[in-house]
C-alpha cells in the first residue's frame, strides 16, 4: 500500500489501484476550511491522472463525512464573492470526481451536510451507514445549494423532492437515499469502509477502459438526446473493442465456454 498525506487529507493507493481519500479533520466533523478544500482539490486531481489507481474511495474521518463548509473561516472571508470562493475551493475536487474515468465511491459515515453533500453526489457510487444522512443546511444561513446540488437533485428526484430537501434542509436518512436512488447501499455503520473497499474491488475487476466510457456515457447522457446518446454509445464502443483487453476478455470468455 503507498500513503501519502497532509495533516488534513490522507491518500493510502493498495497494490490493486483502490485509492482511498480520507478528509481528517474529524474534531469538527470533517468541515472544509482553505487548507482542507486545497488539500483535497490536490489529492483528487492527483489520483485522477495516476495510471496505477483505477478506482477512488471518498470518505472522511471519525463520525461524519463531511459537515460542509467551515463556517468560522466563511465569516473570516465576507468580503469575497462566494462564486470566487467555490470556484477556487470547491470545483476542482468536484469536477475531477465527476470527469475522471474512474469510479469514484462515497463512503458516507455520519453527516454529509453542507457542500458535502455535493461531493457524495458528485460519486459515482454510494455507501452509507444506516446512522448517516444527507442534509442541505444552506437554507439554515441565508444561501442555496451550491457545487453542483441542485443540477444532481433535479435530475436525479425531480423539482418536488429536490426543492422540498432544500428548502426544508430536511435530512434524508440512509434507507431513504437508496430508496430515491441518492445511495446504492445503507450497510451497518460499521461496516461502510468495508463494503465500499468490497465494491471497489468489484469495480477494479472489470475492464479499465470499459469502466472509463461507461462513465463517460452516462455522465453526458444527462446533457444528451437519445440520437446524441446512441451515437456516443456507439463511438464509445468503437474505442472499447479497439483494446487489447476487449480481446483478452472476448478469449477469456470463450474458453470458458469451451470448458
Amino acid at each position: 500500500m503507498r500513503s501519502e498525506e497532509t495533516s488534513l487529507v490522507r491518500v493510502e493507493t493498495t497494490e490493486g489501484g483502490i485509492a482511498e481519500v480520507t478528509i481528517a479533520r474529524p474534531a469538527v466533523r470533517n468541515a472544509l476550511n482553505e487548507p482542507t478544500a486545497l488539500a483535497l482539490n490536490e489529492a483528487l486531481a492527483t489520483v485522477a491522472t495516476d495510471p496505477q489507481v483505477r478506482c477512488v474511495i471518498l470518505s472522511g474521518e471519525g463520525s461524519a463525512f463531511c459537515a460542509g463548509a467551515d463556517l468560522a473561516e466563511f465569516e473570516k472571508a465576507s468580503t469575497q464573492p462566494a462564486s470566487e470562493r467555490l470556484a477556487t475551493l470547491f470545483l476542482p475536487a468536484l469536477r475531477s470526481m465527476m470527469t475522471m474515468e474512474k469510479p469514484v465511491i462515497a463512503a458516507v459515515s455520519g453527516a454529509a451536510a453542507g457542500i458535502g453533500v455535493s461531493y457524495v453526489l458528485a460519486s459515482d457510487m454510494v455507501v452509507m451507514g444506516r446512522s448517516a444522512y444527507l442534509k442541505l443546511a444552506f437554507i439554515n444561513i441565508g444561501l442555496i445549494p451550491d457545487g453542483g446540488a441542485c443540477w444532481h437533485l433535479v435530475r436525479k428526484l425531480g423539482h418536488a423532492q429536490a426543492f422540498e430537501m432544500a428548502a426544508l434542509a430536511t435530512p434524508i436518512d440512509a434507507e431513504r437515499c437508496v430508496a430515491l436512488g441518492l445511495a446504492n447501499r445503507a450497510v451497518e455503520d460499521g461496516q461502510v469502509l468495508a463494503e465500499a473497499r468490497a465494491l471497489a474491488q468489484a469495480l477494479v475487476a472489470q475492464s479499465p477502459q470499459a469502466l472509463g466510457a461507461t462513465k463517460r456515457a452516462m455522465r453526458q447522457a444527462a446533457n444528451l438526446s437519445l440520437d446524441d446518446t446512441l451515437t456516443l454509445e456507439g463511438a464509445l464502443q468503437d474505442e472499447c473493442k479497439a483494446t487489447e483487453d476487449f480481446h483478452a476478455r472476448v478469449a477469456a470468455f470463450r474458453q470458458r465456454r469451451r470448458n
